[in-house]
């Protein structure tokens, strides 16, 4: 019995052993596993979506990359080992698999079919427009900006290019039945239209970083459309390798355009308003360095006074003492309804869900005494704004009162990039005309002899404001941190640019964004006059 079961015991095992060998010859025996063969798609590379500036520029997949497809032949290995190609990518084709790689050296043209070239793109080469654009996940979703707003439109709009090739039954390329190159509207131009200048876009940051600006923003915007032509934020961070900016204490990922902070002096703007709307003339003043409202004592900048001023000069020092009594004499509730009109207090829909922050503005209960609405006047106390706000009262007053919403979508384009654009918003009236006269000729005044002298030109007439704002915050020596602002428009005859320049944590608004304000003004009238000299037009400045 117990030779019997030995006996079948190994015939068992020589048959496994059998069809084992014969499972293996199958597999490795070039003739039979071809008999096994299959077709294979492996994806090169997939491009989302485009985003490009006004004028279809793209701000995304700018940068072309060379990929390689690489067949198995003794022609293509010859060709990686004598350009320096890694082991793994050696081996690869040295197993016999159709390998892709990135390209490290221009292939010749003796390569033929063994060594297939394509073109890819990378979709971020550079940091500029960082925080409007924003960044993907490792699954190539938006995190951030119009990559999260708009990420289905985007994802719709992408395109795949593939290769197609037959297998034996292990994978290894069939090499007599050659490659198919697959484009499912990889170079498709369907796409995002921003109102973003990326001239103006490009200056702007530069100017930022020129002039010292670590932490803070800069608008600037088309005074006639409402369109935003550069939206800058600092600092900015690396998406190659954002861990490295989590921790860090000065949050670059916050799009400080679009984020609200104390706003200061500029609210004085908002406070006259609000005033000549009512019917006040802002009279003549004498300012004595100080002013008491219900036993609180209000300081001007200038602790020793500026004597007998009026509306013009009051702008133009921003005269503390002065914004203080007119703001008293025009009443909370005129202000805060002249500041909700104006925008403040709202959020800022910039399309599909993206929207800025909104801001805090008192309510008409908690200004309850003659100190709160002082304190308000000046623009101190609760109240905060964003430089996207504040770049909106400008355009406002810019265009005497009419203006329409900020905008920063205006079309799409399709797989050919013919470009739909956004239906216009209308005009609408926000204050009266002889309201914004007057304010401009006291805000043309602040560069001349006023608190923005670092912002003069003679390149250009503007109106402008500044701002240096308290934030009951303290840094680490004591000193209190300053939100430092400075915001108008140029030309100040016929304006065409509105500009907002914040700095967090600075000494002063003139000082510190003057000369930003500057900057970006004189390269905008640089670059309007080369294409004048090229198109042969009349000189807009």
């Amino acid at each position: 019995m117990k030779k019997r079961i030995i006996s079948f015991l190994l015939c068992t095992n020589l048959l496994v052993l059998s069809l084992c060998g014969r499972l293996f010859n199958l597999t490795t025996e070039p003739q039979l596993a071809s008999t096994q063969s299959s077709t294979r798609v492996k994806r090169i590379d997939t491009k989302r979506g485009m985003i490009y500036d006004r004028s279809l520029v793209p701000l995304v997949n700018t940068a072309d990359t060379t990929m390689l497809i690489i067949s198995p032949t003794s022609k293509a290995l010859a060709f990686l080992k004598a350009n320096g190609y890694s082991n793994d990518v050696i081996k690869n084709v040295v197993d016999g698999y159709l390998t892709i790689t990135e390209s490290k050296t221009s292939v010749p043209h003796s390569g033929g079919n063994d060594i297939r070239e394509i073109k890819a793109t990378e979709r971020y080469c550079d940091a500029t427009l960082l925080h409007v654009i924003g960044y993907l996940d490792k699954s190539g979703d938006g995190v951030c900006g119009i990559e999260k707003h708009f990420n289905q439109y985007l994802k719709d709009a992408s395109g795949t290019i593939s290769v197609v090739y037959n297998t034996d039954a292990t994978g290894r390329m069939l090499l007599n039945e050659g490659i198919e190159i697959r484009n499912e509207e990889y170079y498709s131009r369907s796409g995002i239209v921003l109102t973003i200048d990326k001239d103006i876009q490009e200056i702007t940051e530069k100017a930022l970083k020129n002039n010292g600006i670590k932490t803070g923003a800069a608008i600037v915007m088309d005074t006639r459309s409402g369109e935003i032509l550069a939206c800058a934020s600092t600092p900015v961070y690396d998406r190659e390798n954002l861990s490295k900016y989590i921790t860090r204490t000065d949050s670059p990922f916050i799009n400080r355009a679009f984020t609200a902070y104390p706003l200061g002096s500029i609210f004085k703007i908002v406070t006259s308003a609000a005033a000549l709307e009512s019917g006040i003339t802002p009279p003549d003043f004498m300012c004595k360095g100080s002013i008491v409202k219900n036993g609180t004592t209000f300081n001007c900048s200038k602790l020793d006074g500026h004597g007998q001023i009026n509306f013009d000069t009051a702008v133009a020092k921003s005269c503390n003492p002065y914004f203080i009594e007119l703001g008293v004499s025009t009443g909370g509730e005129a202000i805060i309804e002249a500041s909700q009109r104006l925008g403040f207090g709202k959020s800022t829909d910039l399309g599909n869900g993206m929207a800025s922050d909104s801001g805090i503005l008192p309510t008409v209960d908690e200004l309850n005494s003659d100190a709160s609405v002082g304190n308000l006047s000046f623009g101190q106390g609760k109240l905060t704004a964003t430089p996207l706000q504040v770049a909106s009262l400008m355009t406002i007053i810019a265009n005497d009162g009419y203006s329409k919403e900020p905008k920063l979508i205006a079309g799409f384009t399709d797989d050919k990039g013919n470009f739909t654009p956004n239906l216009e918003s209308p005009s609408r009236e926000f204050l009266k005309k002889e309201t914004c006269l007057a304010i401009k000729s006291a805000m043309t005044e602040t560069v001349k002899t006023g608190t923005g002298k670092a912002a003069f030109s003679s390149l250009y007439t503007c109106c402008t404001k500044t701002a240096t704002a308290q934030s009951g915050q303290y840094n680490a020596d004591g000193t209190e941190v300053m939100y430092c602002w400075f915001s108008g428009f140029f030309p100040a005859e016929s304006p065409r640019y509105a500009i907002c320049i914040m700095n967090e944590n600075g000494v002063s608004g003139g000082g510190d964004c003057g000369p930003v304000f500057k900057e970006i003004a004189e390269s905008i009238i640089a670059i309007e006059r080369t294409n004048v000299n090229k198109n042969s037009t009349t000189d807009p400045f």
